[in-house]
C-alpha cells in the first residue's frame, strides 16, 4: 500500500505530484518527425511530457523552454518508455522541478545525470532495473563549484519496485532536504551496516517505506539521528513482533503502518515508546490471534486505530486500553473483517468515539453486546451502509446488531440499598420455618448416631466381661511332659 502524503507537506510539492499524473496518463498525438515531447504551460506550471513515446533515450529539451519566463514548478514525465540509460539532462528553468522515470529499463544512472537540474524537488526512479551498485551518491550532486559538488534540493525520492539489496553509505551525501524516501518492493531482506549508515544520514527524513522488502529486524541504530521521521510502512514483510527500534523515534512518529505480516501476537511491549503516535494501522496479518493486557496503553495521543482484516483475530483483552480511559484520545476505530464474536463492555469509553467499524465479524449478540450498543451508544456511530450483523444466537442471526435490546438481559434494581444490620425481619415467614426444620433435622440425625455409638460400645463392653479366663500352670505342664 502506497504511503499518502499529510497534509502538513508543502504545498507545492502537492501541485506537482497533481500534474504528474495528470502527465503520466495522457494520450498525446505522436506527430512524424516532430518533437519527442510535449510542452505545455497551464498559468506558472511547465509539463514536459515524454510518456508513452516508445523512446529509449533522454532527448535534448527544445531552445523554447529556456526562454519560457515566469515559471514557478517544472513537470518532467518519461512515464512508460524504453529508456536503460539516464544521461545528463539539460537544464530547465522555475524553482521546484519534478521527473518521473517511472516504469522503464533503467539499470544504469550517469553521474551527472541531474546536475544541471539542482531545483529537482521530486524524483520517480520506481519500477525500474536500478540495483544498489547503480546507487552512488555522485549521481545526486549539484553543479561543481570552488572544487566542490553542490547539493541539491531534492525532497522526495521513490526507489520503489527495483533491484535494490542494499545502500551506499554515502548515497545521500548532496541531498540534504531529502524527507521521503520509497524503497518498498525491494529484495533487501537484511538491513545490512552500510544501508543502515545510509538511512541514518538521512537526518531530515519524514516518510520512511520499507514495505514489501523482506525484513525481519531493525537494527536498533537504523533510526538514531532519524528525529524528524513521523511515518514509516513496515507491511508485508517477515515481522514476527513490532520492532523495538521503532522506540528511538517514538517522539515524532505519528503514523505506523504494520500491515501482513506474520505476528501472532500483540502485547504491552508492542508499541512501547510510541507516546505521539496518532494513527496505527494493523491490519490484514493472518496470523494475529489475540490482543493482551495493556497493548495499546503506550499510545496516548492515538486518534485513529485501523485493528481491521485480520482474518484470525478472535481475542481482545478488556484491558487492552488500560491506563488511557480516563484521558481518552480515540476518536476512530475500526475492527472490520476479523474473527471477533465478543467484547467486553469496559473495553473502552465506547460513547466517545466518532467512528467505530465492526463488519465481517461473528458477532454473539448477547448482554454484554447488547450493553455496548445501546446502553454506551456505540450503535450510533457506525457508519449508515456500515451496521454489523448478528451470527448468533439463532433465533437473531442475520440482524442488524443496532436492532438489539437489553430487554432479554438481567435488570437490576439500582434503587435498592442494602440494610446496615441484620435482623430475623429480614427474612420471610417460609424462610424462617425451613431454617428450624433444618436445624431440627442435623439434631435429629445426630442424636441418632450418638445413640449407636453408645449401643455398640455397650455390648462391646459386655462381651468382654462374660467371657471366661483360662490359667495355665505352666510347672505341671512340664512335669507331664
Amino acid at each position: 500500500m502506497d504511503l499518502y502524503i499529510h497534509c502538513e507537506e508543502t504545498k507545492h510539492v502537492l501541485v506537482i505530484l497533481s500534474v504528474l499524473i495528470s502527465a503520466s496518463y495522457g494520450q498525446a498525438v505522436e506527430v512524424k518527425g516532430g518533437p519527442a515531447c510535449d510542452i505545455t504551460q497551464r498559468e506558472d506550471t511547465l509539463t514536459v511530457n515524454c510518456s508513452r513515446r516508445d523512446i529509449d533515450s533522454i532527448p535534448t529539451w527544445p531552445e523554447q523552454i529556456n526562454n519560457i519566463e515566469q515559471v514557478h514548478d517544472v513537470v518532467i514525465t518519461f512515464f512508460n518508455n524504453s529508456i536503460s540509460f539516464v544521461t545528463e539532462l539539460g537544464s530547465v528553468p522555475g524553482s521546484h522541478v519534478a521527473i518521473s522515470f517511472k516504469s522503464n529499463a533503467i539499470d544504469n544512472i550517469d553521474e551527472d545525470a541531474f546536475s544541471n537540474v539542482p531545483r529537482m524537488l521530486y524524483l520517480d526512479l520506481s519500477n525500474n532495473l536500478i540495483t544498489g551498485e547503480v546507487l552512488r551518491s555522485e549521481i545526486f550532486h549539484g553543479p561543481y563549484k570552488n572544487d566542490v559538488y553542490d547539493s541539491i534540493a531534492l525532497e522526495t525520492l521513490n526507489l520503489g519496485f527495483n533491484q535494490i539489496h542494499s545502500l551506499d553509505r554515502y548515497l545521500f551525501q548532496y541531498t540534504p532536504n531529502l524527507t521521503r524516501l520509497y524503497l518498498n518492493n525491494n529484495p533487501i531482506e537484511l538491513l545490512d551496516h552500510v544501508t543502515v549508515l545510509a538511512l541514518s544520514s538521512a537526518v531530515n527524513l519524514e516518510v520512511l517505506d520499507l514495505s514489501k522488502t523482506d525484513i525481519d529486524t531493525i537494527p536498533l541504530d537504523a533510526f538514531r539521528g532519524l528525529l524528524n521521521l513521523q511515518h514509516i510502512d513496515l507491511s508485508d514483510n517477515r515481522f514476527t513482533t513490532v520492532p523495538e527500534s521503532l522506540s528511538l523515534v517514538g517522539s515524532t512518529l505519528k503514523y505506523l503502518t504494520f500491515n501482513k505480516n506474520p505476528i501472532v501476537k500483540l502485547d504491552d511491549d508492542s508499541f512501547i515508546g510510541l507516546n505521539n503516535l496518532i494513527e496505527l494501522e494493523v491490519a490484514e496479518n493472518d496470523y494475529l490471534e489475540e490482543v493482551t493486557r495493556s497493548t495499546f496503553s503506550p499510545l496516548r495521543n492515538l486518534r485513529i486505530l485501523h485493528l481491521c482484516h485480520n482474518e484470525n483475530l478472535r481475542y481482545i483483552s478488556h484491558n487492552a486500553f488500560r491506563g488511557l480511559k480516563d484521558k481518552w484520545t480515540l476518536k476512530e476505530i475500526y475492527l472490520d473483517d476479523n474473527n471477533l464474536s465478543e467484547l467486553s463492555p469496559d473495553l473502552m469509553p465506547w460513547n466517545k468515539l466518532e467512528i467505530l467499524g465492526m463488519t465481517g465479524n461473528n458477532w454473539l449478540c448477547n448482554c454484554d453486546l447488547a450493553n455496548i450498543i445501546t446502553t454506551q451508544g456505540a450503535g450510533s456511530k457506525f457508519k449508515p451502509s456500515e451496521i454489523p450483523y448478528c451470527a448468533a444466537p439463532m433465533k437473531l442471526a442475520g440482524s442488524l446488531i443496532t436492532n438489539i435490546t437489553v430487554s432479554f438481559c438481567p435488570a437490576f434494581d439500582k434503587t435498592f440499598t442494602s440494610n446496615r444490620g441484620f435482623s430475623l425481619g429480614n427474612l420471610s415467614p417460609r424462610h424462617v420455618i425451613w431454617s428450624i426444620l433444618g436445624v431440627a433435622f442435623i439434631a435429629l440425625i445426630g442424636m441418632m448416631l450418638g445413640m449407636l455409638v453408645k449401643g455398640i460400645k455397650t455390648v462391646y463392653v459386655k462381651r468382654i466381661k462374660n467371657q471366661s479366663i483360662r490359667y495355665v500352670n505352666l510347672k505341671e505342664d512340664a512335669i507331664n511332659a
